[in-house]
């Protein structure tokens, strides 16, 4: 895989026009609690656009199935990076908070589907399985780098105390980047559409599927309170450029982690390897609920990491094994749209309960989260990564 010139320019094209999913979210919930003075307004202004985003990808999902990707990646990705502008513009004019969420909505509902025409590629890719799996490892680098550098990016524009100017730096790297991809051949390399009845429910037809999605919400729901949590912490040491080294320390972790992981196959079910793994986040995250120093918190935060890139990527090869070909790309962006909209809640939730119950609740969140997911692992079948055969 590493040798295939074609597959390498492809992922690499793939990362910036994903750059904005590592950045905006952050960005919306600190420049409307900036402008509006309430964490709470800003967790729920991003739940907009989060939720969004969400319920948008099954059906970007259910069209590139249907059509291929060539005609949804690049005009969406255009609609989206004016939504974004949008925002920042009614942001700054003070419309309500019911209109701002409106355009949050808007900029989410836009967000073109990259990440879940690449896994497609893999999962219909005739690559033997233990190179799928380290497809899909890379895929959780991708995503951990994103972010990684997402919030380190905010922190950026935070030191000039403008985070409004983030999301109009993600905006312009969103245009720049859908260019790019759209002439990588990752189009070409994604295959053709299955033709032949579908059902109506696309992958939602098969018991395994639904059961997979149901670990992507309390991921989704864990990672959101995480997040808002590190806010709390950053803020709460009167630091809150601080906040993107703390993602750093979760993320850089998780990706090394994640990596290491893809090239490994292991003799356990892909849901055991899930739940260790979300049991590892669930413990760690009780241990950050009260801790005050920075620095402590962000060596918890290496430490719960380091089992986020192994979930992650387990997770999309088990969705990849459950689903048919003809539902491989709305299968994924099912698991976005459930991993976003329980991100989304979570971040309005976070917010809510930092003001009633103070900065270390969301961590103790997380951590009822992780452990319901950890018992929901053991509810999908129990699906093996085939060894590669000796030469």
């Amino acid at each position: 895989m590493f040798v295939d010139k074609a597959l390498r320019r492809i992922v690499l094209t793939s990362i910036l026009p994903r750059l904005p999913a590592g950045i905006n979210g952050l960005a919306i919930t600190l420049m409307a609690q900036q402008l509006y003075s309430s964490f709470a307004i800003g967790g729920t202004v991003s739940a907009a656009y989060l939720i969004a985003l969400g319920l948008a990808s099954p059906v970007f999902g259910r069209l590139v199935d249907r059509n291929g990707p060539r005609r949804i990646i690049v005009p969406v990705g255009i609609i989206h990076a004016l939504a974004i502008a949008a925002l920042v513009y009614a942001a700054h004019q003070r419309v309500s908070v019911p209109i701002l969420m409106c355009f949050a909505f808007c900029a989410g509902a836009s967000f073109p589907p990259v990440s879940m025409t690449v896994r497609a590629m893999w999962r219909k890719s005739d690559f033997p399985d233990n190179t799928k799996q380290l497809g899909f490892a890379l895929e959780g680098v991708i995503m951990e780098s994103v972010f990684v550098f997402g919030p380190l990016i905010v922190s950026g524009f935070l030191l000039m105390k403008s985070p409004q100017s983030a999301l109009l730096f993600s905006a312009a790297m969103m245009l720049i980047g859908v260019i790019l991809f759209s002439r990588s051949g990752a189009m070409e390399r994604w295959g053709n559409v299955e033709l032949g009845e579908r059902h109506w429910l696309g992958p939602l037809k098969t018991m395994g599927v639904r059961r997979a999605l149901m670990v992507s919400i309390s991921i989704g729901a864990t990672f959101g309170l995480q997040e808002i949590g590190m806010m709390a912490a950053s803020k709460a040491a009167n630091n809150e450029a601080a906040v993107g080294w703390l993602f750093a320390a979760f993320s850089i972790p998780s990706g090394i982690a994640g990596l290491l992981y893809g090239t490994r196959q292991f003799a356990w079910p892909l849901n055991r390897q899930m739940s260790i793994a979300l049991v590892w986040i669930s413990a760690f995250s009780l241990a950050l609920t009260n801790v005050q120093s920075l620095w402590l918190f962000a060596l918890g935060c290496a430490f719960c990491g380091a089992a986020v890139g192994p979930a992650l990527t387990a997770s999309q090869m088990q969705l990849g094994k459950l689903t048919a070909p003809e539902y491989s790309t709305e299968a994924f962006t099912w698991s976005m749209t459930l991993f976003m909209i329980a991100l989304g809640g979570s971040f309005s939730i976070g917010g809510w309960i930092i003001e009633r119950f103070g900065n270390g609740a969301p961590m103790f969140a997380a951590f009822v989260t992780a452990g319901l997911g950890a018992l929901f692992c053991l509810r999908v079948p129990e699906l093996y990564v085939a060894k590669a055969r000796s030469e």
